[in-house]
């Protein structure tokens, strides 16, 4: 397990950058070259961009643009962030390979994504659009929960089709690890989510699942549910994420820890742990 800190070498891209060179060509010499098995298999893994796109973006590049996230680097070590969480997710469902962490500055980028380098599972971290890194360990066990995942349920999920039915039990694992990971941080964290939008969702709790069965089998609702929403519907983005976190979670009390374990195998310790911390909340409350 390697944690490849490619926002270095970009800043030094911006910084050897003199006006009137081309941007591209900096760029290509100083930031893809020496990445390019990750970059490449990156963009590869995206279909609504292509190479044209990255040159003109490159092109448009300011070096003010990224004053903030340089100054956010400096504050909050990403790297040890990183580290942390791997640490911790690792000991509680270790999985082998191990994957690589790739924190890097690119365009078009999600927050966190999984992947495949050279037939290796990695975990990607898009940081130009972290205002702040609360949440980067989350995110970084969020993506090891869907590489372990990969690796454990590779006969019960598979890799190919993604329909909403198996994004919904892919993602609701992920929260579980995570939540057993951090039983201290909020749900809505967990969820990717702000506050509010879980309120929203309870609230529409029983309208999202009416939506959601009447199309599971098909990938039509998959960017509805986890990206940008459908604002003529009134749906807010990723609310997906509750929904998964609901249609999983449920199955857990009714079927016990271990049970549950027997449906994805490699996972009881995180299931146990799980119910553990709901039997002790739930003393709380009664105290």
């Amino acid at each position: 397990m390697s944690i490849w800190r490619l926002y270095f070498d970009f800043f030094k891209f911006l910084d050897r950058w003199n006006e009137g060179e081309d941007l591209w060509v900096i760029y290509q010499r100083d930031y893809l070259e020496p990445h390019a098995a990750f970059l490449r298999a990156y963009w590869n893994h995206f279909e609504h961009f292509d190479l044209p796109q990255i040159v003109e973006r490159v092109r448009q590049i300011k070096r003010e643009d990224y004053g903030d996230l340089r100054s956010l680097i400096i504050a909050q070590d990403p790297t040890g962030l990183a580290e942390e969480a791997l640490r911790k997710s690792r000991a509680l469902l270790p999985i082998e390979p191990e994957p690589d962490v790739y924190l890097f500055v690119g365009f078009f980028s999600a927050d966190g994504k999984t992947l495949k380098i050279q037939g290796q599972p990695a975990i990607a971290l898009g940081l130009e659009r972290f205002k702040d890194f609360r949440d980067l360990s989350l995110l970084v066990a969020h993506e090891y929960g869907h590489c372990a995942q990969k690796v454990l349920l590779k006969d019960i999920i598979p890799e190919e089709g993604r329909t909403l039915l198996s994004c919904l039990m892919t993602e609701g694992l992920a929260v579980l690890f995570t939540e057993a990971l951090y039983p201290e941080i909020p749900l809505h964290r967990h969820l990717l989510i702000p506050a509010d939008r879980l309120q929203w969702c309870e609230k529409n709790r029983e309208v999202l699942l009416e939506l959601a069965s009447a199309d599971l089998t098909s990938e039509k609702l998959v960017p509805v549910f986890f990206g940008f929403g459908d604002a003529q519907a009134g749906l807010p983005p990723r609310v997906g994420y509750y929904l998964a976190r609901q249609m999983v979670g449920q199955c857990l009390p009714d079927q016990g820890a271990k049970e549950f374990g027997k449906i994805f195998p490699g996972f009881e310790k995180i299931f146990q742990r799980i119910t553990e911390n709901r039997s002790q909340n739930l003393m709380e409350i009664k105290r």
